[in-house]
């Protein structure tokens, strides 16, 4: 009988996730800061889409692929002119820890650029311990031209 409760508890423990939650900590958002700063520095001092391609999570790609990510960029830039500064307007996380972890990450900016304005919106998720963008949303029509 005793071998049948320490088994019972042996399973019980086993089966048991521990996870403790952390929702819009200051560190977790400067963390998924690093992304859109990568992105913005690539369009505004780099030419490589690829460097860009990597910031992205392959499930992105799944939806979008690259082309329309690449053409989207370009014709963002064409109405509403080059990156000249991005500013953190809105943000949350959300992040699990233990036996079954989750990270995710929404950042919007206001961007500034030389013809007019957008605000971006940047949702990420951490993919084997790196952030991935998973969702990328340009709004031109929240601001003026």
């Amino acid at each position: 009988m005793k071998n049948i409760y320490l088994f019972l508890i042996s399973f019980l423990l086993i089966s048991c996730s521990f996870n403790q939650t952390f929702s819009n900590r200051e560190s977790d958002k400067k963390e998924a800061e690093k992304i859109p700063q990568k992105f913005y520095w690539e369009f505004r001092y780099g030419s490589n889409y690829d460097k860009i391609h990597d910031l992205f999570s392959e499930k992105f790609f799944e939806v979008t692929s690259k082309e329309k990510l690449n053409e989207i960029n370009t014709v963002t830039q064409n109405d509403f002119g080059t990156i000249e500064d991005y500013n953190l307007v809105k943000w949350e996380t959300f992040v699990m820890t233990g036996t079954n972890p989750r990270s995710e990450y929404v950042l919007t900016y206001d961007v500034k650029r030389s013809i007019g304005k957008t605000q971006e919106t940047f949702s990420m998720r951490k993919e084997n311990g790196t952030i991935k963008i998973v969702g990328y949303r340009v709004n031109h029509d929240l601001l003026d031209k």
